[in-house]
């Protein structure tokens, strides 16, 4: 049986780029010469053939434009080059302005598509009843090791607990072109457009907010290369808490439960802060009994988190759900609150005071 790599050779080999494809798949890249030659090969290992590839590089530092030209035979792309850093809104913006397609699929530099991913997403915008679908994180990352897998189970519940979320990721994002153009892409004048990674968030509630319908079908799945250890993971849920919150607080549904920014996930958030609080209020007063009320909030977090917890330990076995137990639960919600914090003073300065994003 040929390899992946062989398969994906051949596809490429016997499907030169078409000139009207009916899918472009769009790729903003920054620092991606570790990556690109994996997720091309994915693209070009598709079941699905009538696409052509726009790679759009972001002024790279290191040597992904060597990387992308040493590729493009191999894998044929059209690329979009920047001479200065401007951000993967305008980036995933210049892409689609290039693309020839008439529907686009956005993918990240880190994702990895299935064979069935780009096949499955044409059917579902084609007969489903939804204006842009997208697909969720497999359980499996593509990298190893309990961070990588602990944040892509994560991503995987949250992502796949209803079919029609509140917004689809751009990490596997299909939408028609003339939808993307009528709605004016993706914001590029925001905090959100720029430094946060939010800008799908965004765009996904201004379709909604206009009556259309989202979706992210359970058969539409990507496998994301994370290269986490500890200090990459908290690095992550510092930056993606601060600018969610930032987000929130402008989109004012601090509350609601949406993909990443779970009620889970708050649920979490919210019952460890109080239980800190408890116990410094304790140590500080000497009143005990205060400790009390910790075990009631620590069965409400596992009972909330329970469906969660169950599909690590399913997929991972016990000892991946004691250590995920003790991340989650025990490191994870104050790292997200400080990132929180530190997101709603950016907030209250950048963008209530100041009015710096208009």
């Amino acid at each position: 049986m040929a390899s992946p790599e062989a398969a994906a050779n051949a596809r490429a080999a016997d499907a030169p780029e078409a000139v009207t494809p009916l899918v472009s798949v769009v790729v903003p890249v920054y620092n991606g010469a570790a990556t690109m030659e994996t997720v091309l090969r994915a693209v070009y290992a598709s079941s699905y053939r009538d696409f052509e590839v726009v790679l759009v590089d972001d002024c790279s530092t290191d040597d992904t434009l060597e990387v992308l030209d040493r590729l493009r035979e191999r894998y044929p792309h059209r690329l979009v080059s920047f001479e200065r850093n401007l951000g993967v809104s305008k980036a995933r913006n210049a892409g689609a302005g290039a693309a020839r397609g008439e529907i686009i699929l956005f993918i990240d530099a880190d994702c990895v598509v299935q064979p069935q991913t780009m096949e499955n997403c044409v059917t579902a915008l084609e007969q489903g009843d939804s204006i842009c679908v997208g697909g969720a994180y497999t359980i499996e990352p593509w990298d190893r090791g309990f961070f990588n897998e602990f944040q892509s189970i994560y991503i995987h519940y949250v992502e796949t607990k209803v079919e029609h979320p509140d917004y689809v990721a751009t990490h596997c994002m299909a939408i028609r072109k003339s939808t993307f153009q009528e709605f004016g892409g993706f914001i590029t004048d925001s905090f959100i457009g720029h430094a946060a990674s939010v800008e799908d968030v965004e765009l996904s509630h201004r379709l909604l907010d206009a009556g259309y319908r989202l979706s992210r079908p359970d058969n539409i799945l990507v496998q994301h290369m994370f290269g986490y250890d500890f200090r990459k993971s908290i690095k992550n849920a510092i930056k993606k808490s601060k600018y969610w919150t930032m987000y929130s607080l402008k989109n004012r549904d601090v509350t609601k439960d949406s993909g990443a920014a779970s009620y889970e996930l708050k649920a979490n958030v919210g019952t460890q802060v109080l239980n800190l609080g408890l116990a410094l209020a304790a140590i500080v007063t000497g009143r005990w009994w205060l400790l009390l009320p910790m075990a009631a909030l620590f069965v409400v977090n596992v009972a909330v988190n329970y469906r969660l917890l169950l599909l690590m330990q399913r997929e991972k076995g016990w000892r991946f759900l004691a250590m995920a137990m003790a991340y989650y639960i025990m490191v994870y919600p104050f790292i997200v609150a400080y990132g929180s914090g530190v997101g709603t003073l950016k907030y209250l300065w950048e963008v209530k005071l100041l009015r710096r994003y208009g």
